[in-house]
């Protein structure tokens, strides 16, 4: 369905190319048909209905060949051979025999980078490489889950009371049940009972500050209650947590109820994966040609002897270096490209112009592997985040 959606923008070549992709698809070569969509998608990378099919071609071939609880561990008698060789060795296996998973969770990555508000990929992302650095449900008690998952039965039946009593006993029972506590805001919310729902939303934000989803839902909350003042400033705290897609969407549909602001993001179309010291998550490149952002890429090889894993300056690198690697990159970018007319990079260059490059790039470019960055940035130097947020990218009309 999303194949035949896109037909009708494409030149001929690509056509042919996508009627390929659908014929692997019909006959399961899932991997083969994700190939012939990318090829496509390279000419024209901002067609969500190319994104939509690619995604699902690169999800058939994952859920067709998951190594589900798949271990592995490299040894050998032979004292020559180092340690980190056999780890080397052991990661390489290790992503041969996940490299399905890993095509697939790339597909959702390169999709939020290509299309702007794409709110449901954005939060797989989050769920999948941020959350459970707070918050995993494994973590609480037997009990309080089996608790918890009787209240999401009672929920899917529409009955929230039962749901809520539920989800109360999973909280007594763990009071680590960060997710009890949303739950019980979520069967509220859907009961109209709005001031209930708003209350355990911000017991739920007390509970884990650095978990984006209660305030979301606060957000949309307060905009049933029509206190839309208040729920753009929750959303504002949102991008001190977690900018994901779905909040700069809901925040863009806010601002239309006001008549003085309106949401001024800049967004630009990456050809290049996030530079990493260490590409742990195998995100390779999905553009053959990069055009601008290769001056990004090639930034990369020099930065490594200055920038940890996580993207930040080493303590013993130039103190006159921009603190994050993707500061760095990008002012590597804007200075190669000075006199050309790059007019994706008009905007990067007034923010490095008014010392606000970082909040722009970690911010209103925020990709999950900037996360480590963008954490800091907010930790660090909220005075710069505030004026980025309240001066440019919350606008006076």
């Amino acid at each position: 369905m999303f194949a035949c959606g896109a037909h009708a923008q494409l030149d001929e070549a690509s056509k042919k190319r996508l009627k390929k992709a659908e014929r692997k698809y019909k006959r399961e070569r899932y991997y083969d048909a994700a190939e012939f969509a990318k090829s496509v998608i390279e000419k024209y990378p901002v067609n969500e209905n190319l994104w939509k099919f690619y995604l699902e071609c690169t999800f058939q071939h994952y859920k067709n060949n998951r190594m589900e609880g798949f271990d592995l561990t490299i040894k050998t008698d032979d004292k020559s051979v180092a340690d980190s060789t056999l780890q080397k060795v052991q990661e390489e296996l290790i992503y041969h025999f996940n490299k399905p998973k890993y095509d697939y969770y790339n597909a959702l990555y390169y999709s939020t980078m290509a299309l702007p508000y794409s709110g449901r990929n954005s939060l797989m992302l989050r769920k999948i490489y941020v959350d459970d650095k707070y918050f995993s449900l494994e973590e609480v008690n037997s009990k309080s889950r089996a608790f918890l998952a009787q209240g999401e039965g009672e929920f899917r039946a529409k009955n929230y009371s039962k749901a809520i009593d539920y989800y109360q006993q999973a909280y007594n029972s763990d009071s680590t049940n960060y997710q009890a506590i949303v739950y019980i805001g979520d069967a509220y919310f859907a009961m109209e009972y709005y001031g209930d729902a708003a209350a355990y939303f911000r017991q739920a934000i007390a509970n884990q500050p650095y978990l984006s989803e209660p305030r979301k839902y606060l957000a949309e909350v307060l905009e049933k209650k029509r206190e839309y003042v208040l729920a753009v400033e929750t959303l504002k705290e949102c991008l001190y947590v977690y900018p994901e897609e779905a909040v700069y969407a809901h925040l863009s549909g806010l601002l239309k109820h006001s008549t003085t602001k309106a949401l001024d993001r800049n967004w630009i179309l990456r050809l290049a994966s996030i530079n990493s010291v260490t590409d742990k998550l195998r995100r390779g490149q999905f553009y053959d040609d990069k055009l601008h952002f290769q001056y990004y890429v090639d930034a990369l090889e020099k930065a490594k002897l200055w920038y940890n894993e996580n993207g930040i300056r080493k303590g013993t690198a130039d103190s006159t270096l921009p603190k994050y690697l993707e500061v760095y990159s990008f002012e590597a970018m804007l200075k190669a490209t000075e006199g050309v007319d790059v007019p994706a990079l008009q905007y990067a260059r007034k923010m490095k112009e008014q010392g606000l490059l970082a909040p722009y790039v970690l911010i209103g470019l925020f990709s999950v592997d900037l996360y480590p960055q963008y954490r800091d940035l907010v930790d660090f130097y909220k005075p710069q985040v505030d004026r980025y947020i309240n001066e440019y990218l919350i606008v006076y009309q």
